[in-house]
């Protein structure tokens, strides 16, 4: 992997370091001089990665990992708008005993900044209570995603149901992994590009 910028760096540091001031002073200054796109694609995600990878390696501890994982996701949900009504309707979920959603809520976070009508259920969905509610609300669209290619491909049932009653989209650093097998539309890999792709495929998934 690439090196880390500065800021990054500077991130990494605070949150392996347990230093919460620190971390949530960085994440300020990114959002408030940037925006929230570069938020989390520039900064948030490719930390978050690397501290994955530190514990792969034996370089960050559990500890270390759930405490950041905690407080990034705390600062991410501050930052989540009031309900929206009557929008777009766009479902996020992770398919059953997927529990990085990290990046989901990311994506949900840029949806709900354009104003629409965001249905965030996060890690370890059950997909066939999922289908049961589309064929109720009818949501434009639903996307699934996934670090791991084995519970989506474990999912594929569900998916192919959920598919047949609206636009399904693939996301997560899985879905390349598995696009000729399952049903549904793959996402690019940055969160601020996918949120751009939704946005693009709205009108057509709600005239479906």
């Amino acid at each position: 992997m690439p090196s880390l910028t500065p800021t990054q760096q500077a991130l990494f540091d605070a949150l392996v370091g347990l230093d919460e001031g620190g971390a949530v002073l960085r994440l300020e200054e990114c959002r408030t001089q940037l925006g929230l796109g570069p938020l989390v694609a520039d900064l948030v995600l490719p930390v978050m990665r690397e501290i994955g990878l530190g514990w792969e390696r034996g370089e960050v501890s559990v500890a270390q990992e759930h405490l950041a994982t905690q407080l990034v996701r705390s600062y991410l949900e501050s930052l989540r708008r009031p309900p929206v009504v009557g929008g777009h309707q766009v479902w996020l979920a992770c398919p059953p005993r997927e529990l990085h959603d990290l990046p989901l809520l990311a994506l949900a976070l840029l949806l709900w900044e354009q104003g629409w009508e965001i249905r965030f259920f996060g890690a370890n969905t059950p997909l066939h209570d999922l289908h049961r509610a589309t064929r109720i609300v009818h949501p434009e669209i639903v996307v699934i995603s996934g670090d791991d290619p084995r519970r989506l491909r474990a999912a594929a049932v569900p998916l192919d149901l959920i598919a047949q009653e609206t636009t399904l989209l693939l996301g997560g650093r899985a879905a390349h992994q598995v696009e000729e097998e399952l049903p549904g539309r793959v996402l690019p890999p940055d969160v601020v590009a996918a949120a751009q792709e939704i946005r693009e495929l709205l009108p057509a998934a709600r005239a479906v």
